[in-house]
């Protein structure tokens, strides 16, 4: 009998290590189960779907901002052309009335008739004759004539000077590598374009061209950001009517339009300087 008495213990202690085990297993069958999280592929779909409404709700803004601007600027011209139609009209009574008065006929003062042995005195008083123009308005009221002739063609030379506040088209690194484009649009087709200058949003190109434009034309100014492997970025444009260089040219700076690509409306200027050098005469 006293040979048995280990194996009885090693049945116990079995027993004792398998009501651990069932009681543990119990304990972890009893802690509820955590949810299964959210896919990362859905949370990037949807993350995806809220930047594409996003960006559709910019576009969709902006295009409004932009509809809304050029029928401000349409407005605006309309009201520029019925206000020099009304100066040409006032000006145009002014000179008829001018010239009215100037061919009416003058009373001529009757000739003294000199007394017996008296030599006769010379009229003192002398009709006065107009001023001649000076030299200057003189050229320029000749060169405003020759203008109302569409067919005359006119050299001028037309320099892009600079700019300022340019947008940053290039995202990852740097900042715009703008580059300036010069058209004439109208009768006359012509264009140049400056060099580009690398990663600045305040250019200084001090480029100029000869270029030929009639009555009616206009000089259309375009900045671009330059970019490889890609089209060029459009940073906003600017426009001289033919009236504001002719006959005595322009220099100053002007509000860039379409300047923003988004909502927000962006500040930037381009700095032009436009001289008339003479009439084109045909060979």
């Amino acid at each position: 009998m006293g040979a048995l008495h280990p194996k009885c213990c090693a049945v116990q202690e079995v027993q004792n290590n398998t009501a651990e085990a069932v009681s543990e297993a119990k304990l972890v069958s009893d802690q509820p189960i955590p949810p299964l999280g959210k896919p990362l592929w859905l949370s990037e779909a949807e993350e995806y779907v809220a930047m594409q409404k996003q960006k559709e709700a910019e576009a969709a803004q902006r295009i409004q901002q932009i509809a809304a601007e050029r029928a401000a600027e349409e407005e605006r011209k309309a009201k520029e052309e019925e206000q020099k139609k009304e100066d040409a009209a006032a000006k145009a009574a002014k000179e008829a009335e001018k010239k009215k008065k100037t061919t009416s006929p003058k009373k001529v003062a009757a000739p003294k008739v000199p007394k017996p042995e008296e030599a006769p005195k010379p009229d003192k008083e002398k009709e006065k004759e107009p001023e001649p123009k000076h030299d200057a308005e003189a050229k320029m009221d000749n060169a405003a004539n020759k203008a109302k002739d569409a067919d005359m063609r006119f050299e001028f030379e037309v320099k892009c000077v600079s700019a300022r506040g340019l947008r940053d088209a290039d995202w990852l690194e740097g900042t715009s590598d703008p580059y300036c484009l010069c058209e004439a649009v109208g009768k006359v087709r012509s264009k140049f374009k400056t060099k580009t200058v690398n990663n600045k949003e305040n250019p200084v190109w001090n480029q100029a061209a000869k270029m030929q434009l009639s009555n009616g034309d206009k000089l259309k100014f375009s900045v671009y950001d330059q970019d490889m492997g890609k089209s060029d970025d459009f940073l906003g444009y600017t426009e001289l009517e033919f009236g504001q260089i002719f006959p005595k040219g322009f220099e100053g700076e002007l509000a860039l339009k379409d300047a923003s690509e988004t909502a927000v409306k962006q500040e930037a200027f381009l700095k032009v300087r436009v001289r008339h050098l003479g009439t084109v005469t045909e060979k």
